[in-house]
C-alpha cells in the first residue's frame, strides 16, 4: 500500500535521512545541532547584523569548509567574520553567486527544524530513527 505523506512528514522524513548536498560549486554538510549552534553564536539568523551577504557567506562557511578550519575561529567573533571575509574573496566573484544559497540556508533550517519535532514527537505508526 502506497503511504501518503504530508509535507511536514516528508521534510521530518528528509531531515532524518539527509546527507551531504552538491549545491552549485560547493558541498555543504546538513545541518546538525552542533552547525545550528554556531549560526546561532555569529548572529548568522540574526536581523541585527543587517548583512545579508555576509550572513549567507557564513552559512555556506560553515557547512562547507572542514571542521577543524571551523572550529580555529568559530569562538571569536571577529575572527570568525574575518574568517568568512576571507572565504569571500578566494570563493566569489560576484556577490549574486550567493543567491542559491540563501534559498538553501532556509530550506535546511525548515528540514531541521521538521526533523526534530518527529524525534521529539514521533507518531505511533512510524518507526523510530536508528541514528
Amino acid at each position: 500500500m502506497l503511504e501518503i505523506m504530508t509535507d511536514e512528514e516528508a521534510l521530518r522524513e528528509q531531515g532524518m535521512a539527509d546527507g551531504k548536498t552538491k549545491k552549485g560549486k560547493f558541498v555543504l554538510r546538513p545541518m546538525t545541532p552542533v552547525s545550528l549552534s554556531w549560526c546561532q553564536r555569529n548572529l548568522i539568523f540574526s536581523d541585527d547584523l543587517g548583512d545579508s551577504m555576509h550572513k549567507t557567506a557564513a552559512y555556506v562557511f560553515l557547512h562547507s569548509e572542514p571542521k577543524e578550519v571551523i572550529r580555529a575561529v568559530v569562538h571569536n567573533r571577529q575572527d570568525f567574520a574575518n574568517a568568512v571575509d576571507d572565504w569571500m574573496d578566494e570563493h566569489l566573484k560576484h556577490h549574486n553567486e550567493l543567491e542559491t544559497y540563501s534559498d538553501h540556508m532556509a530550506e535546511s533550517m525548515n528540514v531541521y527544524l521538521a526533523s526534530i519535532s518527529r524525534a521529539v514527537n514521533p507518531s505511533t505508526d512510524s518507526q523510530e530513527s536508528k541514528n
